[in-house]
């Protein structure tokens, strides 16, 4: 670094009026030393280049910040409608790439932060914790880290709210296939992983729904054949009504003759059973039977 004292007293000679840039009153240079002014002036001097790399570096991480808090914002937006968008693989993938970006993200400025922390506290050691430089550095630091902290804590209450939704639609889900479980079981499973413990159950029951929806739609395909025969067996009578209606007044009449034939046969029956009587008598009292059987008796 270039060294300008002899610069600064040329200057202090030239001029009579003191440097507008002096950090003391005019009562207090007229006390002091010219050497020690030149000095305190030099050390200013010199720390600006650090000064104004470290603002550009501390307005660049507060941009960053400004990013990450808009991203957050979205997210914790996003969460808002969990429960209606948990089975959409899109909004899953979305919502699982914009968690990635913040990670990297308040990562990065994390760094950078310490990074900061760092150059300010090696500028304190060397110009000391009384100087501009020093407190300047240390201010702006201190800001940045608690907006970063702000951010990061929306985001930790974002990440809560999307837990407790989580927890709460598998409670109803483990209601609605028919097993009651609390939260702090829920929670037990989450933090040790054991899924296995409401799977069990859920998978013999999932097969037994299985094996019962199968035969439903065993029964539900017989109830539609039984429907379809049921519907050609009324079409059937339905169409032999329209014959009958149509043929009403024939059938009367074979109906008529049928029962006239019936009566006519017994009537028959009766006579000839009284014929075959009547025969039977005359046989026996016939002459010339009796005749031939006294003369020829081989013959009765």
């Amino acid at each position: 670094m270039k060294d300008r004292i002899e610069e600064l007293r040329q200057r202090m000679k030239v001029s009579d009026k003191p440097v507008d840039n002096n950090p003391f009153n005019e009562e207090e240079e007229e006390d002091m030393d010219p050497s020690s002014l030149i000095g305190l002036q030099a050390v200013i001097f010199e720390a600006e280049p650090v000064l104004e790399n470290f603002l550009k570096e501390a307005q660049s991480i507060r941009d960053s910040i400004e990013e990450l808090n808009s991203e957050v914002r979205k997210f914790s937006q996003q969460q808002s409608n969990f429960v209606a968008t948990i089975r959409r693989l899109s909004i899953m993938k979305k919502e699982s790439s914009m968690t990635r970006d913040i990670k990297l993200l308040a990562e990065s400025l994390h760094k950078r932060l310490d990074v900061l922390s760092k150059q300010a506290k090696r500028t304190e050691a060397e110009l000391g914790p009384d100087v501009a430089t020093s407190r300047i550095q240390k201010a702006q630091h201190a800001a940045l880290f608690r907006q970063f902290q702000q951010v990061m804590r929306q985001h930790n209450d974002a990440i809560l709210s999307k837990q407790n939704k989580c927890k709460q639609f598998i409670i109803r889900q483990l209601e609605v296939s028919g097993r009651e479980v609390s939260e702090d079981e829920v929670d037990n499973m989450i933090e040790q992983g054991k899924w296995e413990i409401f799977n069990e159950n859920i998978i013999v029951d999932a097969k037994i729904t299985r094996t019962q929806l199968s035969e439903i739609e065993q029964r539900h395909k017989e109830l539609l054949n039984l429907e379809s025969n049921m519907k050609d067996l009324r079409d059937l009578f339905l169409d032999v009504f329209m014959l009958v209606e149509e043929q009403g007044h024939r059938i009367e009449n074979i109906q008529a003759n049928v029962e006239k034939t019936q009566d006519y046969v017994a009537e028959t029956q009766n006579c000839t059973k009284e014929k075959f009587k009547m025969a039977a008598r005359y046989k026996k009292k016939n002459p010339l039977r009796r005749l031939c059987c006294c003369c020829c008796p081989w013959f009765r």
